[in-house]
Parts: structure tokens; sequence; C-alpha cells
């Protein structure tokens, strides 16, 4: 990646320890769990801290005053800026295809005050929270992905930035995020949540911009048009587009779609209308919970008609008419007598004088399969716009550039997962967005790990022991570093030196990665 090169040319600290090296083992620090600033050198007390770093580095000099020196001049320099160069040079050496970008955010939660000020960067406070905690302040990340999940520009934004604005600045900035790449604005397509779909963003991009997201559900052209694609039942047949197999069944989904044409603000885009048979769980109980209520509601209007007599039966059947099916259940009635006799004992031999009729409905209710059914054939379907060509890409492939959107979502499980990004132990927000450079440069890091692996093995037709010593060809970040668990390492006589040989999956793994052996008793100059 030449990370460390990289962030040497762009700080100037005036430190005998390189600010790349110190970064770099903040990085590393990040990958193995993370430690508040003040334990880092702790962290590496515990390790060959010149087999990781470089000769002559030493554990001591990564003290908590050192790290927030070069993080307050990462801030000084432009904590994003120094990523993008980050980015650039490693795309480079890596040979990353930019022509697909995705987009998403998320928040982070934090507790404290944390009171605004003008000379912060960003502002932490209340706002919309995707991790169910409203009653916490937060900050938001933006992050933009190439490859599906390898981030190529990030941002922290404050906590109540809204999605739709946020697609709507970056909206501005591609063009010049993506020449930094040598891609061209017309050379890519910016894939995005619904938050992207406004009249605001829609005229920003003046189609110069090729974009692909999901047409919100609250958009009344969104129900007309998975109406419009159910009626007919022309789909084309999509299949699986991945194989998970859990307790031998595949588990993934199995998609069709259709396309069709809609026009938004004065301008006309396509609509791939997919039908996924893995429903929504949430929309499908929220469906059942709308059957549920609506049996209720005409139960409880039809026990009240239930009560009443009706002196005539023209009168019972007025009141029928009044009532109607709802547009989910059927209601049926019959109409039952109820003889008013006369007053006093009847005779023996005479049978008793009915002197007045009263009517009385019965209602039952049936549930109308079909419309319910309907619904649930909806609640499968999704609807992507887009202003791709067809010829430039078929609706397959609308579909599978959307499906990659769960690599940013990963992502996101990354810089929130415990293990990597516990509590923010930081008070001040340039130093936060400085760490926040950290976790997106390691995030960078343990994607490009992931992607050296699967290529090789690709390239070379190979597989490798994955869970359990089942074989797999796609290896994850997290899987290799399990393998490498049980390495240790001493030194003897000045001489270091492996415990145990590493065995043969650990050598595959190191191949794989491209990485030699020597790693692990060598220093790096």
């Amino acid at each position: 990646m030449g990370l460390v090169e990289t962030l040497d040319s762009a700080l100037v600290c005036g430190m005998k320890i390189s600010p790349g090296k110190v970064l770099l083992g903040l990085v590393m620090n990040v990958l193995c769990g993370r430690s508040p600033l003040y334990r880092v050198e702790e962290f590496f007390r515990m390790r060959d801290v010149e087999v990781l770093l470089g000769e002559g580095i030493r554990a001591d000099q990564l003290g908590d005053d050192t790290l927030g020196r070069v993080l307050d001049r990462v801030h000084a320099y432009g904590t994003w800026k120094i990523f993008s160069e980050v980015c650039i040079q490693a795309f480079k050496n890596f040979g990353v295809n930019c022509e697909v970008v995705h987009h998403d955010t998320t928040s982070i939660s934090v507790w404290g005050e944390y009171r605004p000020s003008e000379k912060d960067p960003f502002h932490i406070r209340h706002g919309f929270s995707k991790d169910k905690r409203p009653d916490l302040k937060q900050f938001i990340i933006s992050l933009l992905c190439a490859e599906g999940n390898l981030p190529c520009h990030a941002a922290i934004l404050n906590g109540n930035a809204a999605d739709k604005k946020t697609n709507g600045t970056l909206i501005g900035d591609l063009p010049r995020i993506m020449a930094r790449h040598g891609v061209s604005i017309k050379d890519f397509i910016y894939v995005a949540d619904s938050a992207l779909a406004t009249q605001k963003n829609f005229s920003l991009m003046h189609d110069s911009i090729l974009f692909i997201t999901r047409l919100p559900e609250n958009f009344g052209a969104c129900g007309q048009l998975i109406s419009k694609a159910l009626a007919p039942d022309s789909w084309q047949e999509v299949g699986r587009l991945n194989h998970r197999v859990v307790s031998g069944k595949d588990i993934c989904a199995s998609y069709r779609f259709q396309e069709q044409n809609v026009t938004l603000y004065g301008r006309t885009y396509r609509a791939v209308v997919v039908h996924s048979d893995a429903h929504d769980r949430r929309r499908q109980k929220r469906i059942e919970k709308a059957v549920r209520n609506d049996r209720q509601a005409l139960m409880a209007r039809l026990k009240e008609i239930e009560k009443k007599e009706f002196f005539c039966l023209p009168d019972a059947e007025a009141a029928v008419q009044s009532l109607q099916d709802s547009s989910l259940h059927h209601i049926t009635f019959t109409f039952g007598e109820r003889p008013i006799y006369g007053r006093g004992r009847p005779s023996r031999d005479m049978p008793r004088q009915i002197r007045a009729v009263r009517y009385r409905l019965s209602c039952e209710v049936r549930e109308n399969t079909d419309a319910v059914q309907q619904l649930r054939e909806e609640a499968g379907c999704f609807v992507l716009l887009t202003n791709v060509p067809k010829e430039q890409k078929s609706g397959i492939d609308i579909l599978t550039l959307y499906k990659e959107q769960d690599g940013i979502e990963k992502n996101f499980g990354f810089l929130k997962e415990p293990l990597f990004v516990n509590d923010v132990f930081l008070k001040k927000p340039r130093r936060i967005e400085a760490l926040g450079l950290v976790m997106v440069i390691a995030l960078l890091v343990w994607r490009l790990m992931e992607r050296t692996m699967r290529m090789k093995i690709k390239k070379e037709r190979t597989i490798l022991p994955g869970w359990n010593n089942c074989a797999t060809a796609k290896p994850t970040s997290f899987m290799m570093a399990s393998k490498f668990s049980p390495v240790m390492g001493g030194v003897k006589n000045g001489r270091r030196f492996l415990f145990s040989p590493l065995d043969e999956v650990q050598l595959a793994y190191l191949h794989a990665l491209n990485v030699q052996p020597a790693c692990f008793t060598q220093a790096p100059p």
C-alpha cells in the first residue's frame, strides 16, 4: 500500500519516530481489538515491536502523548485529505477497479455531553439513531466504496446529518473524487440507497452521473410499477445470485425481474421491478398485523349490528347495504327471525299466537385470500431506479450491482463491532475524526487482505481450508487471522525464532497473501 511512506510525506511532527509508523501501530492495534490511547503502549509491550514496525522502534515510543501529537497533526493537515492520498496509492498498487462505487452512512453512538464548538470539524449531537439508541448523542460516518467494500472516500458528519442532504453533497464532490483515481464522470456508476431518490439529487446529477438506487415505497410510482409487474406475470428468471448452504439447504434468495419505464420530475428512467422469494420478514409481519387489525375492526362493527333487532326485513336488508367488504375481508350475512308472542298462558288446544316478528343479523368474516396474497407478492417486490443505458448494463447487471451494496453494510459491521471499536475514549471531536481515519485505514487493510487472497486462489484455481477445515473459495480476513493465533515467537541470543514451525494451512494462507514466512522473524527496515 505504501502506507507509511504516504503518511510520512504528508505529516511532519518533528519526532524521532516516524508518524507513519505511529499510525501503522494504531492500525495494528485496531485490527487486534483496539485499546484506548493510554493503553496502546501496554499493548505493544507484549509484542515484538521491531518485527511489526521496524528496527529501532520501542514500545515506550508509542505513549499517549506521542499518539495524541500525531492525531492532532493529522487533523491539522486534513484528515480525509490524507485518506484520499493513501487510497490513491493503494488502489494504484493493487489495481482496484473504480467503475462502480457504493455509498451509505451509519451512526456511531457515544457517551458524554460533547458540547459543540465552532472549531470542531463536526458536531456530536442527537439525531436519527441507526443503533436504536436515541437517548445517546452520535456522529455519522459516510463511506464510499469501490469493488463493493474497498473504502475510497470517507467523512465524519454531524450527528443529525440527513442522508438525503449527505447524498447531495457527495454528488457535487464525486467528479473530483473519481478524477483522483483516473475515472471520468461518464465512466463510473454511483450506487446508493433510497435516500438518493429526491428531486434535488436527481437535478444535481443532470443525467451526467450514472446511478442505481432503490425507489422509496412512499413514492406512488413504486406501488404502480409493482402492481403493473404482477398483473401480466411476465417475469425474467434470474435465480440465485449467491449460494450459501446451511444444514444442506441453500438459504440464498432466488430473484426474477421485469423492466419498465417511469417518469419522475420530468425525466424518464429505467425501473427494474425485482421479486425475491425470500420475502422481507418485517413486511410480512406488517401485513399480518394489517390483516389482524382489519378483522378486529370489522368484528367490532358487526358485533354492534348483531345486537340490534329490526322490526321488518327491509330494515335489516338496509342495514346490510350499509356494511361493505373491506379490502382484506369478505362479510357474509344470514337473517334470523325471532317471533314475538301474545301475553298470557297459551291454550292447550291452540298454538301460541305470534303477534310480531323481529329480525337479527348473523355475520361471518372471511379473509380475502386473493387480496392478501397480492399483498404478500408485492411485499417480496422492490423497484430499482437507474439511468444506466440498457446497452451498457442489463437488468440482471443492475440487480447484481445493487446487491453488492451489502459489502458496505459489512464494512459498517466492522467499524461498529465492539471487538474492533469499543467505546470512543476521546473527548475532542478533532481527535475522534483522526481516530476515524485510523479505523477506515484499518478497514482498507482488512479488505485488501481479503481481496488479495480471493484473487490469488481464483487465478490459481485452488481453495483454502476455512472454518472446521471445510474448503472455501472465499476466505475472509478474520478466517485467515484465526489460523495464525497459535503462532508464538521468541528471541534468544539476538536471534528470532518460532516455537513451532508453520503448518501447511498457515503456509497456504501466506502464499495466498503474497507474504513470505520470514515476516515472523525478520524486522522491516
